[in-house]
């Protein structure tokens, strides 16, 4: 049975020569407390301390760290990360500790300023092989007396540039320079790149994928809001780019395919064969996960009913007494409210609680066998009941004062317009007077006439977009969401019939 070669194969002498760069500086940080004196070394992270002194350099003389820096701020710099590693030791102390890490990656004590380190070699059958390895070194400045501090190219590309490199960054530089080397016919290298391309794409799908496994596993410990629907816009967004910018790359390589003569250039054919599959699994890996991302927002909350909500039957709780009178009164809300998820304040899906109320009230039959009423009945009587005349009038007056004819206006802003109403100072007739007709306070009031333009812009709805010719007033969604402290609700946009306005 013949084995497959992995794709991996042809990177693992790199991977393995960049791990042994590194040795140096984990040996003596799992050394450091091997050194016989008072110091406390496990207070220390010599690691950091070796990327703050890389970080240093780095900034006082580029990416390149062959300019350097002055010795006397390098570690004045480190013996203050030493500081704020161990504040409760002695200011001496992290001046020795900053001293003795310098001293020891620029090798004072020993003829050369590298380290020997030998690894097994993938090219040379994993036998050891050794390595010269330097990540610092000391050289004079102009002046003829200070001693600068350089850091090894090698160390500023390990310590700094590809630990500052994100997944989605990682990848357009792959792209970019696989487009560079099959433009200039090294074909070669563009298979390493193509590998490298289709590796950092199954990565990022698994990472994004094990997002939405746990967000759907238990929704408890996801806030949609802030953590989840970023992420997955974020996803969405680097997606999309790879598949439009790889995809393009990926034609390309299939054009030059087809161009190429399998008699004359054999050997380009296969090459570019080869880029060309793997960029093409990169591809479709990323298909796929454009499919997950974009179903990921409806399977949690999915997920989000199930979990949270199928402890209580819906019809043991009654939409306008256990929730909307609990809600507007600061009173508890009914069994199993506490299942649902973490939200901030009160979350009120008004559209579901619309639904409810809306729906007409059932005709019973009379005792008698009285004939039943058959009289068309209003939708929207259900939805008004529990809202005075007063609330109704106001409600109207805010619209009718934001919205001029032939304009329209966001809900959140009638919203906000609502809660100015209740925040001027001194006495107020109108707010007086709803507060009174409810019986409770300001706040409650205010959160009442919140409700009752929620709600009226709810009915004012038209899912096809278009008013009917005698509509004064309608409501268009535009998928924007209004996430307030006490509700969640579409952004809806409430518009006003202009004057010579045919609904159009």
């Amino acid at each position: 049975m013949g084995s497959t070669k992995s794709p991996l194969t042809s990177t693992a002498a790199r991977r393995r020569r960049t791990l042994a760069h590194l040795s140096p500086i984990f040996d003596v940080h799992v050394n450091r407390a091997r050194n016989p004196s008072s110091v406390q070394w496990a207070a220390y992270d010599f690691v950091a301390l070796i990327q703050s002194c890389v970080d240093t350099i780095a900034l006082s003389s580029g990416l390149d760290g062959n300019l350097g820096a002055p010795r006397d701020e390098v570690l004045a710099d480190m013996a203050r990360v030493a500081q704020n590693m161990a504040p409760h030791r002695t200011t001496a102390e992290h001046a020795h500790v900053a001293r003795h890490l310098l001293d020891h990656l620029l090798r004072h004590e020993e003829p050369t300023p590298y380290f020997t380190v030998e690894y097994a070699d993938p090219d040379s059958s994993w036998q050891p092989v050794s390595l010269q390895v330097r990540v610092l070194y000391e050289t004079l400045a102009a002046d003829g007396s200070t001693l600068h501090v350089n850091a090894d190219n090698t160390a500023v590309t390990l310590l700094l540039i590809a630990t500052n490199r994100s997944l989605e960054d990682e990848h357009e530089a792959v792209i970019a320079v696989m487009r560079a080397q099959a433009e200039s016919g090294r074909l070669d290298a563009a298979i390493d790149s193509a590998e490298d391309a289709l590796t950092l794409s199954r990565t990022y799908a698994a990472n994004v994928q094990r997002m939405i496994a746990e967000a759907e596993r238990d929704v408890t410990r996801v806030d949609y809001l802030r953590v989840l629907r970023p992420a997955l816009t974020t996803a969405a967004a680097h997606v999309e780019r790879r598949i439009s910018v790889d995809g393009t790359l990926l034609r390309h390589l299939e054009n030059l395919r087809a161009d190429a003569s399998e008699e004359q250039e054999p050997v380009a054919v296969r090459q570019l064969s080869l880029a060309a599959s793997r960029l093409g699994e990169a591809v479709e890996t990323l298909a796929v996960l454009q499919t997950d991302v974009i179903g990921a927002a409806p399977r949690w909350r999915e997920a989000q009913a199930a979990q949270a909500f199928s402890a209580v039957p819906v019809s043991e709780v009654d939409p306008t007494a256990d929730v909307l009178t609990a809600l507007l009164g600061d009173l508890a809300l009914p069994r199993g409210a506490e299942l649902s998820p973490p939200a901030p304040r009160m979350l009120l899906d008004v559209a579901a609680l619309a639904d409810r109320l809306a729906l007409p009230p059932q005709q019973v039959p009379e005792p008698e066998a009285a004939p039943l009423v058959e009289e068309p009945l209003e939708d929207a009587d259900g939805v008004y009941e529990q809202f005075p005349e007063q609330f109704h009038d106001v409600a109207h007056v805010l619209r009718a004062h934001r919205i001029m004819p032939g304009a329209k206006a966001r809900l959140t802003d009638l919203l906000a317009d609502a809660d100015r109403l209740f925040v001027v100072d001194g006495a107020s007739a109108v707010v007086d007077g709803l507060v009174a007709v409810v019986g409770g306070s300001r706040d409650t009031a205010r959160r009442r006439l919140r409700l009752l333009l929620a709600l009226d812009a709810m009915m004012l709805w038209r899912p096809d977009g278009r008013p009917d010719p005698s509509d004064e007033w309608w409501a268009l969604d535009d998928e924007a969401r209004g996430a307030l402290d006490d509700l969640d609700v579409p952004d809806l946009l409430v518009c006003r019939k202009g004057d010579d306005d045919d609904g159009s």
